[in-house]
């Protein structure tokens, strides 16, 4: 339940030392650099430059991420595909590729598709500008002014149209419709040029919007074209430009053959980029440099080893941390309860000095998704696919820890769904040990007794807290006072034996007199009493156990539903079979998703609320060793 211990270490190197030094503490990932302290040491900082790195990481990351866009790959082969691997002593090695002149050429043919999808679109525009305009019966080229008459293209409402009509009666102006729908009108409009001025007023008036060819679309017309003709033209300029911008991303396509390289130069120049800006945390001066950070006491001959090559120009120390200090922390646990600090990390790390809760906490969780969900089948199918996923998609990490705890959980299912549930809404009479459905009543009571134990463990664990801690006195009677008063008073009201209501008395007692801090006794005596009111705190955490009672009688009662649902569906003649199994499937998927995400977010909250609250002080730092990032491959 301790956490890992952990120890200061402080490295002191000639200068002609730090990049090799830096990059072996990186490649063995066992220490967390933390800045030096210059002041003290009379130390000078470094501001290491890189932005070149930066520059050619944002490059690659492009030219990825357009690869990984054109890669066709099923959801399944995505979901187990395995990154490539790399051997940590080669990662040199791959900057002697020219990756430069594949990005050159990558970015060339990005900005020429560019240019082309630019050009693509201004010619939509145009060929969308002529659609109105396609049963103009004279040539494009002969829509111009002349000595003597206007000609000219316009649009306007609809609602204005007879305004227009009543206009050409008045006044010495011709027009012709070219296109009309529901709100506008196209029209070719010829008047005296000599009237201009007046007219173009009057047509100003009834909302005419002038419309003019532009050059592109002149330069495409010739003497006879009609607006069709242009159309024409450019509807087969942009299929020309469409086979180019596909010949250039067959180009590109073609580079994908460099796409694993350019994956392994950029977790190279990655790694690169942090052991550079790392040296910002070091003091140094003319001939040495010094850092210091955390390392793990086990880790210490490790680091030793790794070192070994610079012994006779370096010099390592190691020492506790000073009280002062705020160390990392570290969660230690037996193998099999590694997974539960899952549940852990989600609430926060202990403070120093702080019990690890994991291991108290693994039993409890374990039982309580397993109850809460309480259907053998799904635990199966969760076990299984977490296996399967585990052994063919090898994931590392906190991903992998999650996927222990996921198959623990299903194992934890099929154990409880077997013995108070079922298979699939199909309980097993002979192997029930509980039907929640039949007695819910001693379902209940089996969660309240489940709670009660686990509230009462989370106030030894406080007791064990605060003797290491050195608050012995009020650990020993408060803490213990409830240690003695909750399950003696839980007897007596049960028994109604003098023995236990002396015992209860006696519990009490040490709460009364020991809980307040004050030195005043007549204060001390009645803030001791109003802590007994922390009874109903305790009555209330245990009552919170009843959710168990509700989700499992929730999941069972569901697949119980699909299955009769099912069974109604068998009696539609010819297809009735096919919407059984279709029900059947979607139904329990359903129940399965719901019923796991339900056990594992309220089986949380039992630790975090009624757990936790009793003992545990969470604040603690993660440990971040300076090690090697992977994000596009794996180092080995």
């Amino acid at each position: 339940m301790a956490l890992a211990e952990v120890k200061r270490v402080q490295i002191v190197a000639y200068s002609h030392l730090k990049t090799e030094l830096l990059s072996s503490l990186q490649e063995s990932g066992l220490v967390q650099l933390e800045e030096a302290n210059f002041e003290e040491f009379d130390l000078a900082s470094s501001s290491p430059e890189a932005s070149e790195h930066e520059h050619l990481l944002h490059r690659l990351k492009q030219a990825l991420d357009y690869f990984s866009g054109q890669e066709e790959k099923g959801f399944l082969k995505r979901l187990f595909t395995q990154k490539p691997s790399l051997h940590y002593q080669k990662r040199k090695e791959v900057l002697d590729f020219d990756f430069r002149s594949v990005l050159d050429e990558l970015e060339k043919l990005e900005a020429d598709k560019n240019e082309l999808l630019g050009e693509i679109k201004f010619l939509e525009r145009e060929r969308d500008f002529l659609s109105p305009l396609k049963e103009l019966s004279l040539p494009v080229s002969s829509v111009e002014t002349t000595d003597s008459t206007e000609i000219v293209l316009g649009s306007m409402p609809l609602s204005q149209f007879e305004e227009l009509q009543k206009l050409a009666e008045e006044e010495a102006i011709w027009f012709e419709i070219i296109h009309q729908d529901k709100r506008q009108i196209h029209l070719l409009v010829f008047y005296l040029k000599k009237e201009q001025t007046q007219l173009e007023q009057s047509l100003k008036e009834l909302n005419f919007t002038r419309l003019y060819f532009t050059e592109p679309i002149m330069s495409l017309a010739q003497v006879k074209d009609r607006v069709g003709d242009v159309r024409e033209k450019i509807r087969k300029e942009i299929e020309g430009k469409r086979k180019d911008v596909e010949a250039l991303d067959g180009e590109r396509r073609r580079l994908a053959v460099y796409r694993e390289k350019l994956m392994q130069v950029h977790d190279v120049l990655l790694n690169e980029r942090e052991r550079i800006l790392s040296a910002r945390l070091l003091g140094e001066t003319e001939r040495v440099f010094y850092l210091e950070g955390w390392i793990r006491s086990f880790d210490v001959d490790r680091l030793k080893n790794k070192l070994k090559p610079y012994f006779d120009e370096t010099q390592i120390y190691f020492r506790p941390p000073l009280p002062e200090e705020s160390p990392p922390s570290i969660l230690e646990n037996p193998k099999p309860s590694q997974p539960f600090e899952v549940v852990t990390k989600l609430y926060g790390l202990p403070q120093r000095g702080s019990l690890d809760p994991t291991l108290p906490l693994a039993p409890f969780f374990f039982l309580f998704v397993g109850l809460c969900v309480s259907e053998a089948g799904y635990g199966l199918i969760v076990t299984l696919l977490s296996l399967l996923y585990i052994k063919f998609a090898k994931p590392k990490g906190g991903l992998l820890l999650f996927l222990k705890l996921l198959t623990l959980l299903g194992i934890s299912t099929v154990i409880l769904g077997t013995l108070v549930g079922g298979w699939f809404g199909f309980p097993i009479r002979q192997l029930m040990i509980l039907d929640p459905l039949q007695d819910p009543l001693s379902f209940l009571i089996l969660a309240l007794a489940l709670g009660f134990i686990q509230v009462w463990f989370g106030t030894l664990l406080k007791l064990i807290d605060g003797i290491k801690n050195k608050n012995i006195l009020q650990s020993i009677f408060v803490q213990g006072g409830w240690l003695l008063l909750l399950p003696s008073l839980v007897v007596y009201l049960l028994t109604k034996q003098f023995l236990w209501g002396i015992l209860s008395l006696v519990g009490a007692a040490g709460i009364v007199f020991f809980a307040s801090p004050s030195r005043n006794p007549l204060a001390r005596f009645f803030g001791g009493l109003y802590s007994l009111y922390d009874i109903s705190r305790y009555l209330a955490d245990v009552l919170s156990y009843s959710r168990l009672l509700a989700l499992g009688l929730a999941t069972s009662v569901i697949a119980m539903v699909v299955n009769t649902l099912c069974q109604t569906a068998l009696g539609i003649p010819w297809v009735g079979w096919l919407l059984a199994a279709l029900i059947f499937l979607g139904g329990h998927l359903f129940n399965l998703a719901i019923s796991y995400l339900g056990g594992f977010v309220h089986s949380m909250r039992l630790q975090f609320v009624e757990f936790f609250s009793k003992f545990f002080r969470s604040g603690g730092k993660p440990f971040q060793p300076f090690e090697m990032e992977s994000r596009f491959i794996e180092f080995i």
